[in-house]
């Protein structure tokens, strides 16, 4: 949408640089302007990037580094890419002004997925968002379908303190869930 706005304008400018003897030079002024404001403001509109760095650890190697696993990058509920990642940890640069789902998965892991709402970040500002994901290899006794549904943690940006955080709240009420659909069989 970005190129499609300043292709328009340049084709405005075209124009009037065509019919530009025909006009008025106070016209001239105005038109001027206006121009390159709008183009000023549509350049600005441009959107940040933050930074999501993940460490993935085993549960079964008690945090050890867990690698060779694939990580889903989903932008406003549509796949756009995936990340095969040799070692433990993963850097993604992410656009603001999106939700994202990232999932997280190894074969014969439990998959998990955070979301990360960036809507609110301001303008110009630099931010850093880091997690550490825990997998662990799944019995087929537990009872945890709803991982596949429920984020294990919810990022969101906080005002207050000018930063992109994880919901603890959030996140300790799904790993207690976790918790108990593990130990009750």
């Amino acid at each position: 949408m970005y190129f499609q706005l300043v292709e328009f304008i340049i084709t405005i400018f075209s124009l009037i640089f065509l019919y530009y003897n025909l006009l008025s030079t106070c016209f001239k002024y105005i038109i001027l302007t206006i121009l390159t404001t709008s183009l000023s403001f549509f350049v600005a509109q441009k959107t940040n990037n933050f930074c999501f760095i993940a460490k993935l650890k085993s549960v079964e190697n008690f945090g050890g580094k867990l690698e060779n696993s694939t990580i889903y990058i989903f932008k406003n509920g549509s796949l756009i890419d995936s990340v095969q990642s040799k070692s433990n940890k993963i850097k993604l640069r992410l656009s603001t002004g999106h939700i994202y789902k990232i999932e997280f998965t190894k074969k014969k892991y439990t998959s998990k997925h955070v979301i990360i709402n960036s809507i609110e970040i301001p303008k110009n500002k630099s931010i850093k968002l880091k997690a550490d994901i825990s997998l662990f290899e799944a019995k087929s006794n537990w009872k945890i379908g709803f991982l596949k549904t429920q984020p294990v943690s919810i990022a969101n940006y906080n005002f207050l303190k000018r930063k992109l955080e994880w919901n603890f709240d959030y996140n300790r009420s799904v790993v207690e869930k976790i918790i108990v659909a593990t130990i009750k069989n």
